[in-house]
């Protein structure tokens, strides 16, 4: 099975992105963990890669299926990130674990 790596950043000093918008912008594509009330009440704040099935290497590193790469290309650069992607060769447990189904 084929699947696609790709590489992001955000390069903040040479386009004025703030640390409150880079923080932002992982925080839309990665989600969060959010509490409340002192921490008395905790949820998940659902991101954009949570509606696809995907293995995250680092921060900027993931694997997903071919078929989702476009898509998540795309709303990377929508967002002013550098990208790279590469079509990669799955090993057994790769595969297996973007087989799991949707998140």
């Amino acid at each position: 099975m084929i699947g696609s790596l790709i590489v992001f950043t955000l390069e903040r000093s040479g386009k004025g992105i703030s640390p409150a918008s880079y923080s932002r912008f992982y925080r839309k594509l990665y989600g969060y963990n959010n509490s409340s009330h002192y921490g008395k009440y905790h949820s998940r704040i659902p991101g954009f890669l949570d509606r696809i099935t995907y293995i995250k290497y680092a921060n900027g590193v993931i694997l997903v299926k071919r078929e989702n790469s476009s898509m998540v290309v795309e709303y990377l650069k929508e967002n002013k990130a550098k990208v790279f992607q590469w079509e990669v060769q799955l090993s057994r447990k790769e595969e297996i674990d973007l087989q799991g189904g949707e998140r």
